[in-house]
């Protein structure tokens, strides 16, 4: 009895050159779409700025953004969460309870002190700013999802290295205050530079106000350690 011969699976075909550069298209429209609408939502506003508007400004017809991402709360949710996305990937394992405090702000401040100039990113940061103002449905959606876990994480963390169970009101004060002080170089760089122009320019020079900011911090959490009486505490590694 011959041997019974099985079908050969046919291989597929390599992607053709033109459907490569159809993704390729597709990435690049999305990102031109994202550029323009974080532009034009920071200078007019989500709400006064058309989906056409938008579309025309990246080059693009104008069912694009339909294409993309649904509708203009579609969109805007996107170029919330690019950002955010992209920095919380950033900042994977800063609770790991192998690294000590220092490295612990270190990861999580210092990303903040970083500025390139970017005008997609301070119109980001613009529309961030409007959001902490009055933030619309979009903006808590995402704040919800994204932002507040980390929030609860880093708590975590300062609670492991004080020696207490959980967060009380105290502790998310001082974890808002290290934020804060962070937060305020990217938020605030405009403002700086018109305050003290050139402070921040010279090389290395975030970079060194970023190292102050994690003593800073350091120097926070052994004060609120002492007020509170307790112990100080060397967190066990698990590795």
């Amino acid at each position: 009895m011959s041997p019974r011969k099985h079908p050969v699976e046919p291989v597929a075909p390599p992607p053709s050159r033109a459907g490569r550069r159809a993704k390729e298209d597709a990435v690049d429209a999305r990102a031109m779409l994202l550029s323009a609408a974080a532009r034009l939502f920071a200078e007019q506003g989500v709400a006064r700025t058309t989906t056409r508007e938008i579309c025309g400004a990246a080059g693009l017809n104008p069912g694009a953004i339909h294409y993309h991402f649904g509708d203009k709360d579609g969109l805007y949710r996107a170029v919330l969460t690019t950002p955010i996305e992209a920095l919380n990937a950033e900042l994977a394992g800063f609770d790991d309870p192998a690294l000590s405090l220092r490295e612990v702000l270190q990861r999580v401040l210092l990303p903040f002190m970083d500025d390139d100039g970017d005008p997609d990113e301070r119109a980001v940061m613009q529309l961030y700013l409007n959001e902490m103002q009055r933030p619309s449905p979009v903006f808590a959606e995402v704040f919800t999802e994204l932002i507040a876990p980390v929030h609860q994480a880093m708590a975590a963390v300062l609670c492991r290295h004080m020696g207490l169970e959980k967060p009380d009101p105290a502790l998310h004060q001082l974890l808002y205050g290290l934020q804060a002080m962070a937060h305020d170089y990217c938020l605030s760089r405009p403002l700086m530079d018109l305050m003290t122009p050139g402070m921040l320019d010279a090389p290395g020079a975030l970079e060194e106000v970023g190292e102050r900011i994690v003593d800073w911090g350091l120097a926070l959490v052994e004060h609120e350690r002492r007020r509170r009486g307790l112990t100080k505490k060397t967190p066990r590694s698990t590795r």
